[in-house]
């Protein structure tokens, strides 16, 4: 699988225009939330709809931070499955937002991934992250959710992005995770 440096002043390209492609990100530790903004941002920038699986933190922390660096919080889609642990589900529902009671509903996951991308043009997902569905499922049931969704996401022409940030897990959740992956990405700003 190889392996390709992404990020600002990075001129490698990355395989974003192919539909279908299942990639395995990892963001480099120290700016993690910020290359994935960027990412995110760049897959906007190419006309894909993005949805995004908040398993990492809660939506309105991710949006905040996405819109601080340039995301189009507004065309973004969401799938949160933290916030209501805390029980902080907004009131008022955000339009592009949908809220699971639990990071231990994988099934529930896949379904709702595979719904909404079933309304988008030219989707993306990614998932964020690996690491924290594995604290709350373990690493077999992640590794055998991912395997999953990627062949029902690939079946359907969608591409999927894994984030896999460096920590608990990672290194199982990599080796398992990159037999059904395209490609490798690490994230971060290069010098």
């Amino acid at each position: 699988m190889p392996c390709i440096l992404y990020g600002p002043g990075v001129a490698k390209q990355a395989r974003s225009s192919l539909s279908g492609t299942i990639r395995l990100l990892v963001p480099t530790a120290e700016n993690a939330p910020s290359a994935i903004a960027h990412h995110v941002r760049g897959l906007q920038a190419a006309g894909r709809s993005v949805l995004y699986l908040a398993a990492d933190r809660p939506y309105r922390q991710v949006a905040a931070q996405f819109a601080q660096a340039g995301v189009d919080v507004s065309t973004l889609h969401f799938v949160d499955v933290v916030t209501c642990m805390d029980g902080k589900v907004p009131a008022v529902r955000p339009p592009n937002t949908l809220f699971l009671p639990s990071p231990t509903m994988l099934e529930m996951m896949a379904m709702r991934i595979e719904q909404v991308t079933a309304r988008l043009a030219d989707p993306v997902v990614v998932v964020d992250s690996l690491n924290t569905l594995a604290l709350y499922n373990g690493p077999s049931a992640v590794q055998e959710f991912s395997h999953y969704l990627a062949n029902r996401l690939r079946a359907r022409g969608v591409s999927g992005d894994f984030v896999l940030r460096e920590g608990r897990d990672a290194a199982s959740l990599r080796d398992q995770v990159a037999t059904f992956t395209d490609e490798q990405l690490v994230l971060g700003v290069f010098a």
